[in-house]
């Protein structure tokens, strides 16, 4: 049974104690005065408010209406609480996919956001969120209207906190300035869907449950010595399925039983009370709601187990962090390991030590992320991004207690596709490069065979003309400056000619070629160019020697056309396995982020890099001239 005690001055006729004690007893609910400040620790209790208690007499009570059913219920609230202090599984399985979070600046422009809004966004069937993009393009219509205004006293410094439906679904909103000085403001959403749901379904219930208080009762059975019925309540009848009649004067099938037990597959809390006259009193208590919220509790704990995510739970246990949990998946990841320790072994596997550290979970409470890399032979996979958040508990004292969960997602198939995508843009930017090299090999043919015959046999009969001009005639100076001229244009059809299909790249190798590329432009221009290799040159492939030849081409012609430079330094440093180059002039530089969308020339370079499978740096400055940083890869030379 459930007793009720009233404490100081609290309304009402009972047992009265002049303050709480320590700690509650067993089945007892504390009735407090509205003045009575409320426990700060878990306690059983109802405060005197006749108006409240109408709407949640879980908390609240009126002396006229008190009855057993609201001692029982604040009682079961107790308890539902006390367990969900204790179940913080349940809170790792909720936290991560049910907020959203955006920032926004004065502009109204999105500037960060968590991978949740985005998933919430393509099942609305809004837009992607994106840096830079508009906050309205992610509201639905109908909230748009409302949203402006909100949005307006949150610019203003003002916070914000209500309900919202959106769609299908209920979010609990929270709008807020993060920085007034720098003007950004944070939109989160908690998806309280499931909660009001359930609420809607409970205030139903709840008034069903009014309508039959009287009635809710724990089962009582009285035995006689000889552990016959002699009396039996309406509850016990329907938690045993029997009517008065077939139960009074029958044996009780229950009197040798205690504790949890199953009768005709109800389980049932059996409690035995011995009278003085060595009769029995037998109290009943349904306990099918509790073994499906235990039923429940172990379908959460093995959606958690069984999740395609991999799940640990972090403990701070001095010098060190300890797994105080870990999943099924976790395991089929680190099949080998011992998980106890488990930044250890996340260290291994980040490409920085110092991104999973104990030091960063013991001294910051803020989340943070990281890529693990892998082998798929060994680990049966490449990549798994590591997402690290907080979670704080409230202790009975009052005081928060935090652990770290870590899920682990499984990037494998994803970098694998950006991978492929990547090979086919390389065999794309090869294929058309080769095709620009056929093109210029056909041009520089047309040039050499056809039109410099022409121009030569032009030159033969000029010269004949030339000679049988008499030495006295005007025409001869005319002829002589026309000669010279078409000197000219034969040795500009010949350089043509050789720089768009060099012959020596492909009979001497690279270094010889850039050598006779820089003395023809040398012989044209005022660019003193400046060659040094150290290191044994590595063979390559033609196309390959090709491609780089274009490469230090393109930014020799930069450097003639745009820069204004008087010297041009180029360095080769053929190391073990791989070329590296740099390309620097005297000129006046540029931004090369004024011009890295605009310039053609940059990005066939960019297309050629990709297609050597190359990297390089841009280190180009305003009046500090252009600067270029490559690194080629080189074929592994056999020992």
């Amino acid at each position: 049974m459930i007793s009720a005690v009233y404490v100081a001055d609290a309304p009402g006729e009972g047992p009265r104690i002049s303050k709480l004690p320590e700690k509650p007893a067993t089945r007892t609910v504390y009735l407090l005065p509205s003045n009575h400040p409320k426990p700060t620790r878990l306690f059983p209790f109802l405060l005197y408010d006749p108006e409240k208690s109408k709407e949640r007499p879980d908390r609240y009570y009126a002396p006229e209406t008190l009855s057993l059913c609201q001692l029982l219920l604040a009682w079961r609230s107790y308890k539902l609480r006390r367990l969900k202090h204790k179940r913080w599984r349940i809170t790792l399985l909720q936290k991560a996919p049910s907020v959203y979070y955006f920032a926004f600046d004065k502009h109204r422009r999105i500037i960060d956001y968590n991978p949740a809004l985005a998933i919430a966004l393509k099942t609305l069937g809004l837009p992607k969120p994106k840096l830079g993009r508009p906050v309205l393009d992610i509201v639905l219509p109908e909230n748009k209207q409302a949203f402006l205004e909100e949005i307006e006293m949150v610019l203003e410094g003002q916070a914000i906190q209500l309900q919202r439906v959106i769609g299908s679904r209920y979010g609990e909103i929270h709008m807020l300035p993060l920085s007034q000085k720098r003007q950004v403001f944070a939109y989160y959403a908690l998806d309280t869907t499931v909660y009001r749901r359930l609420l809607e379904s409970s205030v139903a219930q709840q008034m069903l449950q009014e309508a039959i208080l009287g009635n809710l009762r724990d089962g009582i059975l009285l035995l006689d010595s000889d552990h016959h019925i002699l009396y039996a309540n309406s509850a016990a009848e329907r938690i045993l399925r029997e009517d008065a009649k077939k139960l009074l004067g029958s044996l009780c099938p229950l009197w040798n039983r205690e504790g949890v037990c199953f009768y005709k597959d109800t389980p049932l809390s059996i409690t035995n009370i011995p009278l003085r006259d060595e009769r029995l009193l037998l109290i009943l208590r349904d306990l099918s709601e509790l073994w499906e919220a235990e039923k429940g509790q172990a379908l959460f704990r093995k959606v958690i187990d069984e999740a395609p995510l991999a799940i640990f739970l972090l403990a701070i246990k001095g010098a060190n962090a300890v797994t105080i949990y870990h999943n099924h998946t976790l395991r089929k990841y680190f099949p080998h390991e011992d998980l106890e320790y488990p930044l250890d072994i996340l260290k291994t596997y980040a490409r920085r030590k110092s991104d999973i550290n104990y030091q960063r979970l013991k001294d910051s409470d803020e989340p943070f992320q990281t890529t693990l890399y892998g082998s798929l032979k060994k680990n049966g996979w490449t990549h798994l991004l590591a997402i690290f958040f907080p979670i704080r508990l409230l202790l009975p004292s009052g005081e928060t207690e935090t652990y770290w969960a870590a899920v682990l997602q499984d990037q494998t198939a994803v970098y694998q596709a950006t991978e492929g995508q990547r090979r086919m843009e390389r065999q794309q930017h090869q294929l058309i490069l080769e095709a620009q090299e056929k093109e210029r090999q056909y041009l520089a043919e047309e040039l050499h065979d056809n039109l410099g015959m022409l121009l030569s046999v032009l030159k033969m009969e000029l010269s004949t003309i030339l000679h049988d001009t008499p030495t006295s005639s005007p025409l001869k100076s005319k002829l002589q400056a026309l000669s010279v001229r078409l000197d000219e244009v034969i040795q500009n059809v010949r350089l043509t000619s050789h720089q768009l299909m060099p012959p020596l790249v492909e009979h001497f190798g690279l270094v010889p070629s850039l050598e006779g590329l820089i003395r023809r432009i040398k012989a044209t221009s005022k660019l003193q160019i400046h060659l040094e290799v150290n290191g044994t040159e590595t063979a390559l492939p033609f196309l390959k020697v090709l491609q780089v030849y274009r490469i230090i081409q393109e930014l020799i012609n930069n450097a003639i056309r745009h820069a204004q430079a008087q010297n041009l330094y180029i360095q080769f440093t053929y190391k073990k396995n791989r070329l590296h180059i740099e390309v620097k002039d005297d000129g006046k530089g540029y931004d090369p982020t004024a011009v890295q969308r605009e310039g053609i020339g940059l990005r066939n370079i960019v297309g050629r890099l990709q297609v050597l499978g190359a990297t390089w740096e841009n280190l180009s400055a305003i009046g500090k001239g252009a600067y270029y940083r490559i690194e080629v890869p080189l074929p592994r030379q056999k020992s």
